[in-house]
């Protein structure tokens, strides 16, 4: 049932996502560069869902597209840090008004105590481990409880 869930909820986030042509992995690092950058590829791994393992070809594809930039840091001349292009940072709110959709889309099937707890339900399932811990950054982070696309919650 977990992972039909996801693959229904991924098909209805790639949908919305594919017509600002974006994929859901692209959305969230948006996302998680909108809120944090700058960052290293290595940091935006550790804070994706969707693209945990290959970050760095997910970054390569977004500076192609002209979403992502790369900029040598001021800190550290050997690394490289990783910040919005200006055409990246105009599809961070039409990908929030994406995850407003999918949120009351799923508000709209379940009461409000369902959703409590199929996010505790979920939460325990992924505590402790990889996405359970980039989740857990973020949410710390936004202090809003809420994630990013792929990871609704």
């Amino acid at each position: 049932m977990v992972l039909a869930a996801q693959r229904e909820g991924n098909r209805v986030l790639a949908a919305a996502l594919r017509e600002l042509g974006l994929t859901p992995a692209w959305a969230e690092a948006l996302v998680v560069l909108d809120e944090r950058s700058p960052l290293t590829v290595r940091q935006l791994g550790d804070l994706l869902v969707c693209e945990g393992d290959h970050p760095s070809r997910l970054v390569d594809r977004m500076v192609r597209a002209g979403l992502v930039e790369r900029a040598a840091s001021i800190s550290d001349r050997r690394a490289v840090e990783l910040r919005l292009s200006s055409r990246g940072r105009a599809l961070v709110p039409q990908v929030r008004g994406v995850e407003d959709g999918l949120y009351s889309a799923i508000e709209q099937l379940l009461s409000d105590e369902a959703v409590d707890g199929v996010v505790a339900t979920l939460g325990a399932l992924v505590s402790g481990r990889p996405a359970g811990e980039a989740l857990e950054q973020r949410r710390n982070h936004r202090g809003d409880g809420r994630s990013s696309p792929g990871s609704v919650g």
